[in-house]
């Protein structure tokens, strides 16, 4: 209603002088998205892309909040995995596959993770739920989720100012 009755309110200037002059509280309510964000098993790339556009000349920024929101929602789902007691979901009906695949994540369970974490069509939160039930190396996973999120945020904000026409 609002956009009907004053559209020169929602014009590419209006909401830039607006962003700036609440960049502020912008900027905290964006980082407590950011951080709450995986326990709603929400994804991040919307998150990414919003700060992007919320924040162009702060990019470091931008990746550092979505990298730290990022590995403590893999923290969690990974130590939720084994409170929830998924290992379960492996269990007497699928045997002989869920030992292959205990077996696979055993022994390449790094790259794994890190492939998984990298490519952004399937959904990280499943591996994190996997790793945590097989109770993989949690250093080693907890590395491969940074360097595998790393690598795509990075390509994320590095390639969405150009995207979105902010550089």
């Amino acid at each position: 209603m609002l956009f009907f009755l004053h559209p020169n309110w929602f014009s590419k200037e209006s909401l830039y002088h607006f962003i700036q002059s609440q960049s502020s509280h912008f900027l905290l309510v964006y980082v407590i998205l950011s951080l709450v964000r995986g326990i709603f098993l929400l994804p991040s790339t919307p998150f990414v892309l919003a700060g992007i556009l919320l924040f162009p000349s702060q990019s470091f920024l931008v990746f550092f909040i979505s990298i730290t929101g990022i590995v403590i929602t893999a923290t969690y789902l990974y130590f939720a995995s084994l409170f929830l007691e998924f290992d379960k979901l492996f269990g007497k009906n699928h045997s002989k596959k869920s030992d292959k695949i205990i077996e696979k994540l055993n022994q390449h369970g790094f790259w794994i993770v890190l492939g998984w974490a990298f490519f952004p069509l399937v959904p990280t939160d499943l591996i994190c739920y996997i790793a945590g039930s097989i109770k993989m190396n949690f250093t080693k996973y907890i590395l491969a989720i940074f360097l595998g999120e790393a690598i795509l945020i990075g390509t994320y904000v590095y390639f969405g100012k150009s995207i979105w026409g902010l550089v």
